[in-house]
């Protein structure tokens, strides 16, 4: 795996362990309807289904959110202590830059 990739993992596991991750429908859509949060991102696994792809990418393109589709579901998931994951929000500002700053990159 590229260093890059590890490096957005390891970021992705700080989100967890300081509880600033959101996954799960309802949450998504707290997230991306919360006006304290200024800097907003997702990233939907790239095995996702199609309808959960197409629904967030169309929720990101309405709200102006950036969004990216690395990983798969497990890989997504053990980064931040879960079983399985497609979509995950990441609510803290500073990693949220942080990740964008490597992923843009790609």
């Amino acid at each position: 795996m590229d260093e890059k990739f590890v490096r957005v993992l390891s970021y992705l596991g700080f989100a967890a362990k300081a509880n600033k991750i959101v996954f799960g429908k309802d949450m998504i859509k707290e997230y991306l309807n919360n006006p304290k949060i200024k800097d907003k991102l997702l990233i939907i696994a790239k095995d996702a289904g199609e309808r959960v792809k197409k629904d967030i990418i169309i929720r990101c393109d309405i709200n102006n959110i950036d969004y990216f589709e690395v990983f798969d579901k497990k890989t997504l998931a053990k980064a931040v202590g879960k079983k399985e994951i497609s979509v995950l929000g990441i609510e803290d500002e500073n990693l949220v830059r942080a990740v964008k700053d490597v992923l843009k990159d790609q």
